[in-house]
């Protein structure tokens, strides 16, 4: 292309210059001026660029008229734009008429826009077509020093919005350097008039540490300087046009206003690399310059203030140019549309975009350049912002100084110097910038980053650099007083740029621990601020986040010193805080104790807890510090209120405190008493008044004092010893008289005072009148007898009550009346004085040995109405051994112990208390019951003597089952306790154990072999936990069989079954009878199974009946009887074999049955010379021909020979074949002749003859011979199966449902076949069979349709789902017209070829379907679809047996080829056979009698064809629990039948139950119901048993039945009869099964039908 390119610029011709529309060039150009007053920003620009002081703007309309022209209505022509500039030069008139050709030079802004100017001279411009053409001469001007713009308007407009228009010519005045005044007017009126006053510049200082260089080091700063700006404006007020009427505008009102502000001027230096200047140049047609200006406007707090008017509001035309609080703008001569992210406007030489509205960060060279120049603006608000606290600073130092003084003038300078540098930090704090966010970063990054110093903010100390200011604490402010932090004023206006210092650029700290130390080590602290520190240090250590060590703790302490009353106190010297309960504040305490002013803000916890563990002043550490004081025993006054104070809160003390309170007061002479102070052993009380002498105590309230006195010893009463050396020293004394004295003081007594009177004998007995006399010798020598009064102890005596009276016990002797509740009663009663007998005491007056009936009747009254209140707290009944209590025999009284509550337990002999007693039971320790071990040893020793005491004693013991524990029953059930009678002595009662008798007798053939009891249902539940059981288990049953069984064989009778039915309920269960390995050897040897033998008159069975039965029975042991396993050798032989039933077979094998099979050994002889007869060839085409079939669903390790080797069997016919028999255990040899065997020919490898003699064949025995050479285990039904498959038709096994075809086909290779679909070149397509179709249709190609014609293929398909595919596209094919409806006609009237069945994968088939599930469509959902119609449901031609013609099948109604020329005669016989089976397997089925079901629960897996099947055999754990309508009832152990088989749902599942036994002819005996929760069975097979879950009849059939079952329920619970029949036959779920159960539905679903008919279902 480059090559290409030079080539044409190689040719000097056809040059051409590049037109350009110039009208649409600058409409598109002017189109991106979106600003309002663009014309007039530039034309402004253009006259401050040429050094302009003043702008006049007219705008003019048709009338010019002031008076009569209306500024709301009439439109304005054309403007006028004036300035006083300087006049046009000539390359300036030149560039004027170039578009996109600025001013060059890079000091005029202008030179960036389109600038449009007029002078002396005149310039006119005006279009031709699409081009702008300018014409300049010479003009006549009355004043030269005026330019003028004319600008006629090209669409007449009403006069711009004066509000907004001022804004605009006061924001563009704010930077100008030479504009000073803007006047507009309205043709001759003047509207608006801003004007423009500036002071002289001052410069500021640049502070040390600041950086003045740009990043790039492009721009550096040289100088700042700063003026003061004011401008004024005066203007007409115009209102909306629709809010006023006024035409004229005298009629106006006007508006005169200031504002004030500062304009900061950086001078630069611009230095840049001459690639970038060439860059710059290229894109801006200009270069940079080499200094340039930079500046901004900034409003201080004052100018703020004075610009603000009485409502605090700004004039809405200087609202863009003081935007405080809101951003300011970015300049480029005139505002743009970016902002600063802070509240100051900022102009620079900044490159704009075209539109010259925001600034070009896009161009690489200008964005450097941008950059550089914001960042400028940064370093030059930080100088602002520095200046502006350097003043603040300033005038702090000045007038507030470190003057801590709060008055008035102090204050208010404070809170304006706050106000005021809050202001300037508000100004400064930088938000997010629009619409570019960059440029606000830029600039405030450069703003905090651009000192080395750090930022200054007031704070209320003064200006300090922000590292050191401290977020406030509203805690610690009371406190706080030299560390700095930041004012609340500067927290509320600067609550952004506090947020973010903190938080983000983490340069201002909240005050931390050690700032509180520095400014406790600062000053001293007066009590408000000690109380403020306390407060803030118990809120700083409660908080989770705060670690504070113990060494921080003793810090605080050390340095925290309080002033009080000039007294200077270190906290670290304080121990105690006083509590003013205990110590009154005024009184005197130690040094060591915080001053109650300040601890009486706190907490006790607080105080304790936070300040290194100050304590509570104690009162005993205050007596010890106060008894330090001489004033204690010198002032009784001092001493007064000291044991005043001590009072108050001495009984709150603890025992300790208060010893040793007593032992610093107690040698102290402190008490005051008539006679001075007194140590208080020598001070009394004022009641003491035994003797004048005493000196009693003199307090003014002796009441506040009472009980401190009393603990210091001083006395309330005269010591005793005192009392008996002045009263009593002299012989007898009056005790009533001492009584009432010692009761009067009995309060001030000591303890060993008490004691002495205790064990003194003062008290004398009542009516003891036989004094005795003691002789005494006078002065004269006489002798006088004087009474000796007898004196007990008090605890010796009784009160003298009436009741202590009766019961004759010694009383006291007392004058007057006995009141037990006055104070003489009550000392008495505390030395020991009885107030009422103790227990023993009362218990021996009411013991039967007392022969005083009513004194032992009022004894056991007495005992029982005070029980409660005076001996239930010493009364144990086990240690009572007296018999005091009555029972029900008045003669008999019994301890505590020895009687019970209960009336029942007198049936056992036991003793029961008196029924008017029996209320107190509980009180008096007296069991309801006897225990455990007493019942079981009164059993033990006293058993029941006859029926009806056992009757009564078992019912008893039936009511304490819960007392029993384990070992109880363990005991009892080796234990002979149970009485029965003795079966030859009727009269003698025997005593036998619970495990060798039972509870129901089945049979009366039982009965006298076991022994049986009924002792009514209570008594019988007290045996069932001794372990007596319902019947006799299966052990036990093989136990008796192996002791009694030619007894029980005799007992039978010829009810063979009876015994058969034990030997079936033996092999069930033979799992836990093989645990006793004994008993199982004992079974083997001994005669207890049946063996049958048959007549030996089987020649002559036609004489006989045919009902009569032909076998011998015999009992034998298991090693004389053989598994006929082989008909034929029980034929030849006839030896005892075992009852030909499978689970009756194991049975037998287990106990040592050998097979029959196993036991003889046969050789087989051909005579005669073998031939290829037409029978032996027919023969060996239909054996070759069902080959397959033999081996269908049998797994290949149950296989012998191949498929192949059926099919190479050759079939000779011979003339006679002879079988030479041995039977192994006795030597026995019989020859017979047979009718076919199978021998290998020796003369040809691997070749294999059938021989048969002539005559119709014997396909059974043709069977046996085969089934033995192909299956390695051959079973009779293995052989019955086989013959059926040689005799059967094949279509007869089609209509059956076996998958002949299927098997067959399995077996052939693949042949390519004729594709009877292939679109034929004819028109005409022959019609084709179906059934041929369906063989082939797989290998046919799919026929190509039209669009239209598929679609009919997809909603044919649907319509027919099993329909092939091909078939239905062959079909359309051949249609003309009308192709869905022809075709669907066709194949509803017509048989069609079906799909073939896709195999189920992983060995799963379809008979998996029988499989009973908890689904309500299990058989209801698979039978109706095998089963669509009622004629399904009848029998064939071929297996009919009444009079009616059978209905033809569908598969009768095709033509079929047969399978031979020669027609196969078909006898009844295989299927009559199959039916005689069939009946048996019914007849077979028995009853459970009751047993328990306990099943364990399996998997029994089955391998056949290849294929698993899993037989999931549910373990069922069931109890039997009555029986209904004859049908017996299980439920799952464990689970509560009393609500369950109550549901009258129940007789309705026994209805459908019974009915369809009789359509199936078994007993319901047969039949079983069953409830469980566990397993997921719905029905189970236990040997023959059948039992059906009634929880599922609840579940899926219940809920849906009304008065009588539906159809659904009665076929589901059919199939499931039939599904439980087929296990009488097999076990595992296989293709056995599944034939044997579709055998049943076949054969019994006509009288399934007759019966539903009858009941009215269908």
């Amino acid at each position: 292309m480059d090559e290409l390119r030079k080539q044409v610029l190689s040719h000097t011709a056809g040059e051409e210059r590049v037109e350009v529309n110039q009208r649409h060039l600058i409409d598109k150009i002017l189109a991106r001026y979106s600003a309002e007053f663009v014309v007039f920003r530039e034309l402004m620009q253009n006259a401050d660029d040429a050094k302009s002081s003043s702008v006049e703007i007219i705008y003019e309309t048709q009338n010019k008229s002031a008076d009569k022209s209306n500024i709301l209505k009439d439109k304005c022509v054309r403007i006028l734009f004036k300035n006083n500039g300087f006049v046009f030069r000539p390359e300036d008139w030149s560039r004027l008429k170039k578009i996109a050709e600025g001013n060059p030079d890079e000091q005029k802004i202008g030179a960036f826009g389109v600038g449009v100017s007029s002078g002396g001279q005149g310039m006119a411009f005006y279009w031709k077509g699409d081009q702008l053409f300018a014409k300049r001469a010479a003009i006549s001007q009355d004043d030269q020093t005026w330019t003028t713009f004319l600008m006629d308007m090209r669409d007449h407009a009403e006069f711009p919005n004066a509000e907004d228009f001022g804004r605009f010519l006061a924001t563009s005045l704010g930077f100008t350097g030479n504009l000073r005044e803007v006047s507009v007017y309205f043709n001759d009126k003047r509207i608006i008039r801003i004007a423009k006053k500036m002071s002289d510049p001052r410069t500021m200082t640049i502070f040390s540490g600041l950086n003045t260089t740009s990043p790039e080091r492009m721009f550096n700063l040289k100088s700042v300087d700063v003026r003061n700006v004011q401008l004024d404006v005066e203007r007409i007020i115009i209102p909306s046009k629709f809010s006023l009427t006024r035409s004229s505008l005298s009629d106006y009102s006007t508006e005169e206003t200031s504002i004030f502000l500062r304009v900061a001027s950086g001078h630069l230096d611009v230095r840049v690399s001459r690639a970038f200047s060439a860059d710059m140049e290229r894109t801006t047609k200009k270069k940079p310059p080499s200094q340039t200006i930079i500046q901004m406007i900034f409003t201080g707090y004052d100018e703020q203030y004075f610009s603000e008017d009485k409502n605090k509001k700004i004039s809405g035309i200087f609202k863009n140019l003081l935007p405080f609080p809101e951003q300011g703008r970015i300049f480029i001569g005139f505002p743009t549309h970016q902002t600063t992210g802070c509240s100051s406007h900022l102009a620079a030489r900044l490159i704009p975009t075209v539109e010259r509205e925001s600034i070009d960060l896009i161009d690489k060279t200008l964005a450097v350049y941008n950059n550089e120049m914001l960042c400028l603006a940064g370093i030059l608000s930080r100088i602002l912002y520095e200046d502006e606290m350097s003043q603040v600073s300033k005038v702090y130092r000045e007038i507030v100084g470190s003057n801590v003084k709060t008055d008035e003038a102090t204050n208010s300078a404070r809170e304006w110097l706050e106000k005021r540098a809050a202001h300037a930090l508000s100004h400064f704090t930088f938000k997010p910038s629009t619409p570019n966010p960059h440029v606000g970063q830029i600039i405030e990054f450069q703003f905090l980053n651009c000192a080395s110093q750090p930022l200054s903010i007031i704070s209320t100390t003064g200006v300090q650099p922000i590292n050191l200011v401290r977020m406030p604490n509203s805690e610690m402010a009371a406190f706080i007083k030299t560390i700095p932090t930041v004012p609340k004023i500067v927290m509320e206006q600067c609550d952004i740029f506090i947020k973010k210092a903190k938080n983000k650029m983490n340069i201002i700290k909240d005050i931390s621990l050690s700032d509180v130390f520095n400014e406790l080590q600062s000053r001293t602290l007066s009590q408000e601020d000690t109380v403020a520190l306390m407060k803030w240090w118990i809120n700083y250590r409660s908080k989770e986040n705060h670690q504070v060590s113990e060494s921080d703790v003793q810090q605080l302490l050390k340095l925290a010193v309080v002033c009080i009353n000039d007294n200077v106190i270190p906290l670290n010297k304080i121990q105690y805080w006083l509590n003013p309960s205990v110590v009154p504040p005024d009184y005197e305490v130690p040094s060591n104790v915080l001053p109650y002013s300040i601890s009486k803000s706190f907490q006790k916890n607080d105080i304790e807890k936070w300040f290194g563990g100050w304590k509570e002043l104690s009162l005993v550490t205050w007596t010890q510090y106060i008894t330090t004081k001489p004033q204690l025993e010198n002032d009784p006054d001092f001493a007064e209120k000291v044991l005043g104070i001590i009072a108050r809160s001495f009984q709150k003390c603890s025992s300790n405190d208060q010893n040793t309170i007593k032992q610093l007061l107690v040698e102290k002479k402190c008490i005051p008493t008539k006679h001075g102070l007194k140590i208080p052993d020598d001070a009394y009380f004022p009641n003491v008044d035994l003797f004048p002498d005493l000196p009693i105590i003199n307090f003014q309230n002796v009441k506040i004092v009472e009980k401190l006195l009393q603990k210091l010893g001083v006395r309330k009463h005269v010591e005793l010893q005192l009392i008996f050396d002045r009263l009593v020293s002299q012989g007898n004394w009056d005790h009533m008289q001492l009584v009432k004295y010692l009761a009067s003081v009995s309060n001030n007594l000591k303890e060993i005072e008490l004691k002495r009177l205790k064990v003194t004998a003062i008290w004398p007995e009542e009516q003891n009148t036989k004094p005795e006399l003691s002789l005494a010798k006078t002065d004269g020598d006489e002798i006088k007898a004087k009474p000796r009064v007898h004196r007990f102890l008090a605890s010796d005596l009784y009160a003298p009550s009436a009741e202590m009276r009766e019961f004759g016990l010694p009383l006291i002797e007392w004058n007057g009346k006995w009141r037990k509740n006055s104070e003489e009663a009550k000392f008495l009663f505390s030395l020991g004085l009885r107030e009422c007998p103790p227990l023993n005491i009362i218990l021996q007056l009411a013991d039967v040995s007392n022969s005083d009936a009513a004194l032992r009747s009022k004894a056991l009254k007495y005992f029982m109405d005070n029980f409660k209140d005076k001996y239930s707290s010493v009364y144990k009944a086990e240690e009572i051994k007296v018999s005091f209590l009555p029972c029900t025999d008045p003669k008999i009284y019994s301890t505590p112990m020895g009687c019970f509550s209960s009336q029942e337990c007198t049936i056992m002999n036991f003793n029961s208390m008196h029924p008017d007693l029996r209320f107190r039971a509980d009180e008096l320790g007296i069991r309801q019951h006897p225990s455990r071990e007493q019942l079981l040893n009164r059993l033990i020793q006293n058993p029941p003597e006859n029926e009806q005491r056992a009757k009564e004693i078992f019912g008893y013991l039936a009511s304490r089952l819960g007392d029993f524990n384990q070992t109880d029953w363990s005991r009892l059930r080796d234990l002979n306790f149970i009485p029965i009678r003795d079966k030859t002595q009727t009269s003698l009662i025997k005593y036998v154990t619970p495990r060798s008798c039972f509870f129901k007798v089945h049979d009366e053939a039982y009965a006298e072999f076991f022994s049986y009891v009924d002792f009514g249902e209570k008594a019988n539940k007290f045996l069932l936990s001794c372990g007596v059981k319902t019947e006799p288990s299966p052990t036990e049953f093989a136990e008796f069989l192996v002791k009694s069984s030619h007894e029980f064989w005799n007992s039978v009778g010829d009810n063979v079954e009876k015994y058969l039915t034990v030997l079936r309920n033996l092999a069930v269960n033979l799992n836990s009878i093989s645990r006793n390995r004994s008993l199982l050897a004992d079974m083997s040897r001994a005669p207890i199974l049946i063996g049958i033998k048959r007549n030996e008159i089987e020649a002559d069975k036609e004489k006989f009946d045919k009902d009569q039965d032909i076998d011998h029975y015999i009992l034998a042991p298991a090693k004389d009887i053989f598994i006929n396993d082989d008909t034929n050798f029980q034929h030849v032989f006839n030896p005892l074999t075992a009852p030909m039933e499978e689970i009756l077979e194991n049975f037998y094998k287990m106990l040592g049955s050998r097979s029959l099979f196993a036991s003889v050994k046969a050789s087989v002889q051909v005579k005669g010379n073998p031939i290829s007869s037409t029978g032996s060839a027919r023969l060996q085409k239909t054996i070759r021909e069902r080959a397959q079939l033999f081996y269908h669903d049998i797994h290949r390790s149950d296989v012998k020979q191949s498929v192949d080797w059926v099919q190479k069997l050759k079939v000779m016919e011979t003339s006679q074949i002879e079988a030479t028999y041995e039977l192994i255990t006795n030597n026995q040899i019989k020859v017979e002749p047979i009718y076919s065997c199978i021998h290998k020919d020796t003369r040809v490898n691997n070749s294999w003859t059938l021989y048969v003699t002539p005559g119709e064949p014997d396909y059974l025995d043709i069977a046996s011979n085969l089934g033995r050479h192909i299956f390695k285990k051959c079973k009779w039904k293995d052989i019955s199966h086989l013959a059926m498959l040689l005799t059967t038709p094949l279509d007869s096994l089609k209509r059956k449902g076996y998958p002949v075809d299927r098997i067959m086909l399995s077996y052939k290779k693949p042949i390519r076949v004729a594709e009877k679909y292939e679109t034929p070149k004819a028109p005409i397509i022959p019609e084709v069979q179906p059934q041929a179709m369906s063989n082939s249709s797989h290998n046919v190609s799919p026929v190509k349709l039209t669009p239209e014609i598929e679609e009919y293929a997809v909603q044919l398909q649907e319509m027919f789902p099993k329909c092939d595919p091909n078939y239905i596209r062959q079909c359309l094919a051949q249609e003309k017209t009308d192709h869905l409806q022809k075709v669907a006609n066709k194949l509803a009237e017509a048989n069609y070829p079906e799909i073939e069945p896709t195999p189920k994968p992983n060995g799963i088939s379809n008979h998996e379907d029988d499989m009973l599930g908890t689904k309500k469509s299990g058989w209801g959902g698979s039978i109706f679809k095998s089963l669509s119609s009622l004629s399904d449901l009848l029998p064939t031609s071929s297996t009919s047996t009444s009079g009616e013609s059978p209905k033809p099948t569908s598969a009768q109604k095709q033509p079929q080829k047969t399978q031979s020329t020669q027609s196969t005669k078909v006898t009844p016989q295989s299927t009559q056979n199959l039916r005689n089976a069939l009946k048996d397997a019914i007849k077979s089925c028995r009853p459970n009698s009751g047993a328990s079901v306990n099943n364990q629960g399996g998997v029994n897996v089955v391998t056949e064809s290849q294929t698993s099947y899993c037989d999931v055999l549910s373990g069922h754990s069931l109890d039997f629990v009555g029986t209904n309508d004859g049908i017996e009832l299980y439920i799952e152990k464990n689970l509560d039948h009393s609500e369950i088989f109550k549901t009258p749902a129940l007789t309705r599942f026994i209805n459908i139950l019974k009915d369809l036994g009789e359509v199936f002819a078994i007993l319901p005996n047969a039949i079983h119901i069953f409830y469980d929760i566990t397993s997921n069975s719905i029905a189970f097979n236990r040997g023959k048993a059948l039992f059906f879950n009634f929880r599922f009849y609840l579940g899926l059939h219940d809920e849906i039945e009304s008065s009588r079952p539906s159809v659904d329920t009665i076929f589901y619970w059919f199939m499931t009869f039939c599904h439980e029949l087929a296990h009488n036959f097999v076990g595992p779920h296989n293709s056995e099964h599944e034939y044997y159960l579709s055998s049943f539905a076949e054969i019994y679903m006509p009288s399934l039908c007759v019966r539903m008919k009858k009941r009215g279902l269908i």
